[in-house]
C-alpha cells in the first residue's frame, strides 16, 4: 500500500466515531483483522471512540476463540452484536467489499460514510456512501490481516504479543498454510514472529476438529461427483445440502484440479469452488474474477477459492460458471 494514501486513510479518521466490522460469519481473517484494526485505531485515536460488532461468526472462529482464550485468558475478545449506527461517523468493513455480505447493511438505509479494507478482487461496485477514494483493496494480499498489519507499521504501534498470536493465524488460515501465499506473506509472517514467536505453538489454535456430519457430508460429495475433462484439467462437480466449501477443498485433494460443490435451501443455493494453485498459475484462472462477471448473484474470492450464493436459476449459474472455466483452461 502506498504510504501516501495511508496517511490520507487516517487522516480522515481523526475526530471521528468509529464503528469496524466484517462480512457475515465471521472467518479468522474477518474476525481477527477487525480485532487487530481497533487495537491500532485506539492507541493511535486515543480520545476517539471505536467499536467493533460482528453479526456472526464462523464454526472455525468460534473454536479457534475457545482455544486462545484458554492460552490468553485475560485477553478481551468482546465484541457487539447490535449496534445503533447513528453513534457513529465512519465504517471501516475489513475483509469485504461486498456489501451483500454484511448483514449490518441488510434492509439499512444509512448515510454514514464506510471505507473498505480487503484483499479480495476489487467489484469496483457504485455504492452511495463509499468513500472509494480511500478504499484500501489489492488483491496481490493472500489476508485482509496482512494489509493491516502495515496499517500498524505506518502508525508505529507495537504488536503485543497476543496479536502476534492472532495476526499469524489469520495470515496462515487465509493463505491456505501459504498454499495461496507469496513471498511478500512470508516477509509478513517474519516480521511477526521474529523469534518471539514459536509457529509450532501456535498451530494447535487452529487444528480443526471435524463432527460426523462434516465428514459424512465430504463422504457423500465424493460419492456423487461427476468428472468433467478439459484437455489435461480435471473438474469435479458434486452436490451436497451443506459444507460445500469443504467438500470442493476435498475434490482437490484426492485429484481434481477444480472442485465445484453446489448445496441448495428451497430456492437459495450456495456454490463453493476451489482450484490448485497450479491450474491458476499455469492457465490465469481465477474464480474470484469468473464469479464476479456472473449477473444475478452474489459472491466473489481469491484466483483458486471462490464462492457465489443465489436465488433461482441454479442450472443457468452453474452453466455460465462451468463454461467460464472451460474458456479460461482452453485459452
Amino acid at each position: 500500500m502506498l504510504n501516501s494514501k495511508k496517511e490520507v486513510f487516517l487522516n480522515f479518521f481523526k475526530g471521528k466515531n468509529l464503528l469496524i466490522t466484517t462480512h457475515d460469519l465471521a472467518d479468522l481473517d474477518g474476525f481477527i483483522s477487525g480485532i487487530a484494526l481497533k487495537y491500532c485505531f485506539e492507541n493511535y485515536f486515543p480520545h476517539q471512540n471505536i467499536q467493533i460488532t460482528f453479526s456472526g461468526l464462523s464454526k472455525h472462529t468460534k473454536s479457534f476463540i475457545n482455544k486462545f482464550s484458554t492460552k490468553f485468558p485475560n485477553f478481551n475478545l468482546t465484541f457487539q452484536q447490535q449496534v445503533e449506527l447513528s453513534d457513529f461517523d465512519v465504517i471501516v468493513i475489513v475483509d469485504s467489499n461486498n456489501l451483500d455480505n454484511v448483514k449490518l447493511f441488510n434492509n439499512i438505509d444509512t448515510e454514514i460514510p464506510f471505507i473498505f479494507i480487503d484483499h479480495h478482487l476489487n467489484l469496483q461496485k457504485n455504492y452511495s456512501g463509499n468513500v472509494t477514494s480511500l478504499n484500501l483493496i489489492f488483491d496481490n494480499y493472500s489476508s485482509t490481516s496482512e494489509m493491516v498489519l502495515e496499517v500498524f507499521d505506518f502508525c508505529n504501534v507495537k504488536l503485543p504479543m497476543p496479536y502476534k498470536y492472532l495476526l499469524v493465524s489469520a495470515i496462515l488460515t487465509d493463505s491456505g498454510f501459504l498454499k495461496y501465499g507469496n513471498t511478500g506473506t512470508i516477509k509478513n509472517l517474519h516480521n511477526i514472529l521474529q523469534d518471539q514467536v514459536e509457529i509450532q505453538n501456535l498451530l494447535p489454535l487452529l487444528e480443526r476438529d471435524i463432527d460426523i456430519s462434516e465428514k459424512i457430508a465430504r463422504i457423500k460429495a465424493l460419492q456423487r461427483v461427476k468428472l468433467i475433462r478439459i484437455n489435461n484439467w480435471l473438474i469435479g462437480l458434486s452436490h451436497l445440502s451443506s459444507f460445500s466449501a469443504s467438500a470442493a477443498s476435498i475434490l482437490t485433494k484426492v485429484g481434481f484440479d477444480i472442485g465445484i460443490v453446489v448445496s441448495e435451501d428451497k430456492s437459495d443455493y450456495r456454490i463453493s469452488t476451489r482450484a490448485k494453485k497450479q491450474v491458476c498459475l499455469k492457465t490465469g484462472l481465477h474464480l474470484g474474477k469468473i464469479i464476479s462477471e456472473i449477473n444475478n448473484v452474489n459472491g466473489g474470492g481469491h484466483d483458486g477459492a471462490a464462492t457465489l450464493n443465489g436465488k433461482n436459476n441454479k442450472e443457468e449459474t452453474l452453466n455460465q460458471l462451468i463454461d467460464k472455466i472451460k474458456e479460461t483452461l482452453i485459452n
